[in-house]
């Protein structure tokens, strides 16, 4: 059994091949945006001074914002890797389940116990929408690096 050394445990969002390619293609289509409409620009015959205000905000804004979504959907599928490579199966049982929104969907602040083979239980809360069947005692499965405790719950 791995024993706890302080580390706090962290929740992977998990991203799996197909998510992330379209990730990234989202992301390179944010990316070319700002230059697609600064390439117009010199096409225009009248107010191209407006285009190309335009061009270059949407430019200042869509290559950091798609770099960073290229960047994200990177981590996060390295991360979904990681864990599946090294996790273990555990079980997260619901003690709390405690309802904070209700406008379109349910969303509700759950605190779980995460326990399994090879590691040190621990409790984490995190909030979850849907929610019908969780109540205290209900069971879900999750997977954890029982090193560093990363984890992801699984339904």
């Amino acid at each position: 059994m791995v024993t706890s050394s302080g580390a706090q445990p962290s929740q992977v969002s998990t991203l799996n091949g197909v998510g992330a390619v379209l990730m990234k293609g989202v992301a390179a289509l944010v990316v070319s945006c700002g230059p697609a409409v600064l390439a117009v620009t010199p096409l225009l015959p009248d107010r191209h001074w407006i285009v190309l205000l335009a061009g270059t905000l949407t430019t200042a804004v869509s290559v950091p914002g798609g770099i960073a979504l290229w960047l994200l959907a990177g981590r996060n599928r390295a991360g979904t890797r990681r864990l599946e490579a090294v996790g273990v199966r555990a079980t997260a049982e619901v003690l709390t389940a405690t309802l904070t929104a209700s406008d379109e969907g349910h969303t509700y602040e759950v605190a779980m116990r995460v326990s399994g083979l090879g590691f040190e239980p621990f409790e984490v809360t995190q909030s979850r929408t849907g929610g019908a069947g969780l109540s205290a005692g209900t069971r879900l499965q999750a997977l954890v690096d029982p090193f560093d405790r990363s984890y992801t719950i699984l339904n």
